[in-house]
């Protein structure tokens, strides 16, 4: 390649700028001294640096590499076969139930089973709300169960329809169970662990409360009938409370009604109707119509 530099030029009276200025002159034309060479080609040299960096990435590559194989194959040696698998507490289920409904065993290793997947497999059960499976180094497994537990059961023909707090079915039986019964409702629908549906949706939330009630004041009515307007809570089948449900939801609240029953049962009284009125009145009849 040419190079060229520029001359210096002086102007003479009657002459153009154009005329006057050589413009730039070959380097190397005739008379010019030739510059020595610099050595250096046109072309840059190979990085050794990349080369180096990309060296080092794939020694770090296959180093993490094998501590992640190495790291495997120790998780899942004998080290951490199961031996001991805790249930939360003793409830509905023994730990074997527990075990079994899983298919977890002693012998297995702690990571070559899905938590997860043993958790879905508990809630199939009606009378599991929740669990939560724990592994514990370096061979223990930990079981949280949250169960469901018995409440009431609806008066469905010739069976009945265990259910608890929140009317979830538990299961369904012929043979009258130690639970408050509930009637006055039709059922539509009653799956396992789905909450029962039925006709009357106003009536149900009735006797929901009105369960709940029961529990936080800690009394016991063998039967609930919502069938009417005026609610009938039985203590036997002689001896009953009855009201507008939200005058007995306050006597239970406040207190009122269980020391009504229990003046009753001190004296003795085992047949009769205790009514519960508005602003909390209360008065008691022997006839049982």
């Amino acid at each position: 390649m040419k190079k060229y530099k520029k001359k210096k030029y002086t102007k003479k009276p009657g002459q153009s700028r154009q005329e006057a200025y050589s413009g730039y002159t070959d380097d190397t034309a005739e008379g010019a001294a030739e510059r020595p060479s610099s050595g250096i080609s046109g072309k840059r040299p190979p990085r050794k640096k990349k080369k180096r960096k990309k060296k080092r990435y794939l020694l770090k590559f296959f180093i993490l590499l094998i501590v992640c194989m190495a790291a495997h194959y120790f998780l899942h040696s004998s080290v951490f076969d199961i031996d001991r698998i805790l249930v939360s507490e003793e409830g509905r289920f023994t730990a074997e139930q527990v075990e079994d409904m899983i298919g977890l065993k002693r012998g297995i290793n702690l990571f070559e089973f899905k938590a997860g997947d043993c958790e879905e497999k508990l809630m199939e059960n009606p009378y599991i709300k929740g669990a939560e499976i724990k592994r514990k180094l370096p061979r223990t497994v930990e079981i949280y169960l949250d169960e469901r537990k018995e409440k009431a059961a609806f008066a469905e023909d010739e069976h009945y329809i265990i259910v608890d707090s929140e009317g979830i079915v538990l299961r369904t039986t012929d043979q009258r169970p130690k639970l408050p019964i509930l009637i006055g409702m039709t059922v539509t629908k009653a799956a396992e662990n789905k909450q029962i549906v039925v006709k009357e949706a106003y009536s149900f939330k009735k006797a929901m409360e009105l369960l709940a009630a029961m529990e936080e004041s800690d009394l016991y009515f063998k039967t609930i009938d919502v069938s009417r307007l005026i609610v009938r809570l039985y203590v036997t089948d002689k001896l009953f409370c009855k009201g507008e449900a939200k005058n007995l939801l306050i006597g239970m609240e406040e207190g009122n009604l269980k020391a009504v029953l229990y003046d009753l049962y001190k004296k003795k009284i085992k047949k009769g109707i205790v009514n519960v009125g508005d602003d909390q009145y209360y008065s008691f009849s022997k006839k049982i119509k």
